[in-house]
């Protein structure tokens, strides 16, 4: 239900609604091989999200649902692997809870409304990692080439970071396992042969558009170099961006992830035994090798977050039986509750009776079932069900209210509605590419009011912003009318936009000049 309700949204600026808009471009074209944004070469992501959601516009038609299609699917692909995996080492109970901990996650309600590269990603490496370590146990064929085409899923959707997660998984549980003599067989050789192959379309669009700068890029700057400096983009985050990150992305599972972190770090060092080292190994290096980046942002740390589900279920036997940690897990799902149902009446208070009632039955179901057993089943299906209430009150109420301030995408609907086509529609210094998105098709951006008289005409429509309206307005530029438009970035969101009493003075004020 969470997820159905995310994929009707709106895309969201900014990553999604480019890589909608591409994909969508892409179909159009009929050309896979070269990626290009606005008609101009690109040479960022790579292209498996671009190739599944332009086959996906294909059959299903231009939508914001058949966009996250197929990316949710892996997003359940990747669901489906946890538990795989989980279950080679662990009971069936920890693989179920495992599974539950990682789709029941705030990061996994973001990662399959908000869509990028990572929510392929994810569920590729997981699926990788789970074939690997099959592999390393029984030793069938089929586990190992479908490790390998998982691998070559992952790098397609994010690049090297797509084989250097499941190799460290996976590596770890060679090594402290000492599952040594697995890596004399030869059938390893079936894992670069099918990686090269299906890298290979790839590779030639890479070369054909970007010479050999195209490849270098893919393979070593787009990722390492973000460590060693040489990748253009750095901010100014510190080494422990994500550990805050990790918080609020794994809720309301976090404290026994951190406590199941904590005790199996220190088996390690110990040399105590472990039922399986890949989760840990795993999760804890990528962890590390992504906070040395000089480019951080959130949804980075998708990736890690099935193995550390293994990690908080496998943990859960042993410390949910402490009084400490079931208050603990009470008071957190208190909170949850109470801010959401906050949310809920403050921040758009219009239509909230329905989900104001989910939040208070899903409460109630979770505190009777607390209240007749102390049980660790029942603290672990009452935040279960718990989070799905928080997560149907954000998708389907919160997040369709906050992407009404969405002025791009309101701007590119009004011109597709209004049949508005190119030559007629132009947007000047805005950023953003929602608008092209809805439209259907890339707005022509105009950089001053001098490019704007050359265009303008009986018609013709601009998109701006305040500073350039006046800009046009000053040089006689004046339109016949004018659309007022409130924005506001759905993913910068503030205390002082949630409350409709300030919300006025966090809105930008964006127009449509009609001429």
């Amino acid at each position: 239900m969470v997820v159905l309700l995310g994929m009707g949204l709106d895309v969201m600026e900014v990553d999604a609604a480019q890589y909608a808009s591409m994909s969508r471009d892409m179909m159009l074209r009929g050309d896979v091989l070269h990626l290009f944004f606005r008609d101009a070469d690109y040479l960022d992501k790579p292209p498996l999200l671009f190739w599944l959601s332009a086959l996906s516009f294909k059959l299903f038609g231009v939508h914001d649902w058949s966009y996250r299609l197929p990316s949710v699917l892996f997003a359940c692909l990747g669901v489906f692997s946890t538990f795989r995996f989980a279950a080679l080492y662990h009971d069936r109970s920890v693989a179920r809870m495992a599974a539950i901990m990682f789709a029941g996650s705030a990061a996994f309600f973001v990662m399959t409304n908000d869509i990028r590269c990572d929510t392929i990603l994810t569920g590729a490496v997981i699926t990788a990692i789970w074939l690997g370590c099959a592999w390393l146990e029984s030793g069938r064929i089929w586990q190992l080439s479908g490790c390998a085409m998982a691998v070559s899923a992952a790098l397609l959707a994010k690049g090297p970071i797509g084989a250097v997660a499941p190799l460290l998984a996976i590596g770890g549980q060679v090594i402290f396992a000492r599952k040594w003599s697995e890596l004399k067989d030869p059938k390893l050789l079936v894992v670069p042969i099918i990686i090269a192959a299906l890298l290979l379309p790839m590779c030639i669009g890479l070369y054909q558009q970007h010479g050999a700068h195209g490849l270098r890029f893919f393979f070593w700057e787009q990722s390492f170099g973000r460590i060693t400096g040489e990748n253009r983009w750095k901010d100014d985050s510190t080494l422990f961006y994500f550990t805050h990150e990790l918080l609020w992305q794994m809720l309301p599972w976090t404290v026994v992830i951190l406590l199941g972190s904590w005790r199996n770090v220190r088996s390690l060092f110990r040399g105590d035994r472990l039922p399986e080292y890949a989760s840990t190994v795993g999760a804890l290096l990528v962890f590390a090798a992504l906070s040395l980046s000089q480019f951080k942002l959130p949804h980075y740390l998708f990736v890690t977050l099935p193995l550390f589900a293994v990690i908080g279920a496998s943990a859960w036997a042993e410390f949910s039986g402490r009084r400490s940690l079931f208050k603990v897990q009470i008071g957190l799902l208190v909170i949850l509750f109470v801010l959401a149902l906050l949310i809920t009446f403050l921040a758009f208070p219009a239509g909230h009776w329905p989900f104001v009632l989910a939040l208070c039955l899903a409460f109630g179901i979770s505190a009777h079932q607390l209240r007749w057993s102390n049980g660790r089943q029942c603290l672990f299906l009452s935040s279960a069900w718990l989070m799905v209430a928080v997560g149907v009150v954000m998708n389907g109420h919160f997040y369709p209210n906050v992407l009404r301030y969405q002025a791009n995408a309101t701007a590119g609907r009004w011109a597709a509605e209004n049949e508005k086509e190119r030559g007629r529609f132009f947007e000047l210094q805005t950023s953003g590419s929602a608008i092209d998105y809805y439209a259907g098709y890339p707005v022509p951006w105009i950089g001053n009011a001098d490019d704007a008289r050359k265009v303008i005409r009986p018609g013709v429509v601009i998109y701006t912003d305040e500073p350039h309206r006046r800009d046009l307005i000053e040089a006689g530029l004046v339109p016949l009318e004018v659309m007022e438009l409130a924005n506001h970035p759905a993913q910068r969101l503030s205390v002082p936009f949630l409350l409709p009493v300030h919300r006025p003075s966090t809105l930008e004020q964006r127009y449509l000049l009609i001429y």
